[in-house]
């Protein structure tokens, strides 16, 4: 597990913040305790998330990626459906969220969560663009914290890389459902239905 939000150094790594230029899939490092999978967060200056709140989303994020993972054990899954091996996350803000949805999506406007996998051989690695501004404003919309917020982020976009999708509205239901489930599993309780949460 890496952690990387101090706001005044942004690791070497490449990326939108302070250069301009749109979020390169793949460019982020991954330097961690390999458990299910591989997981560092790095925030860009300006959008920090604060040391215990790094540390609270990427706990619960590998305590969700074990829950798949027994999940999985337990059922028949075909040799294509692999569990990520890494799982980079950026988080970054609107400009910044806006210009990689323009890029990647063609689409304008900021979004809560961008995804990008690529899977070869054994492994499915999986990079993920949080949008910290979004997740403030639905944080104050919903009653909850940032933190929580970005979690549910994180966890939409490993169960678009794990099949599943929100484009139609059966899907998107049941897509949601499993958010929840996975979240109330870690003990966080349901984020994107919070009137689920206990």
């Amino acid at each position: 597990m890496d952690v990387d939000c101090d706001p005044a150094d942004d690791g070497g790594q490449p990326g939108i913040a302070g250069d301009g230029e749109p979020f390169e899939p793949g460019t982020l490092s991954s330097i961690g305790k390999e458990t299910t999978a591989s997981v560092s967060l790095h925030c860009d200056p300006d959008h920090s998330v604060g040391g215990s709140g790094q540390k609270w989303i990427l706990d619960r994020l590998q305590a969700v990626l074990d829950v798949i993972a027994d999940d999985r054990s337990k059922t028949d899954h075909s040799s294509a459906d692999l569990l990520p091996t890494r799982i980079s996350i950026r988080v970054t803000g609107d400009r910044e969220m806006d210009a990689a949805h323009r890029r990647w999506s063609d689409v304008p406007g900021t979004t809560d969560v961008l995804t990008f996998e690529s899977r070869e051989d054994e492994s499915l690695e999986i990079d993920l663009l949080l949008c910290r501004d979004e997740a403030v404003r639905r944080a104050e919309e919903f009653g909850h914290d940032i933190d929580r917020e970005l979690l549910l982020y994180a966890v939409h976009g490993i169960l678009h890389c794990l099949g599943h999708d929100d484009h139609e509205d059966e899907a998107r239901t049941m897509m949601h459902r499993e958010e929840d489930r996975l979240l109330a599993a870690v003990g966080v309780g349901a984020v994107y239905r919070p009137e689920r949460a206990s």
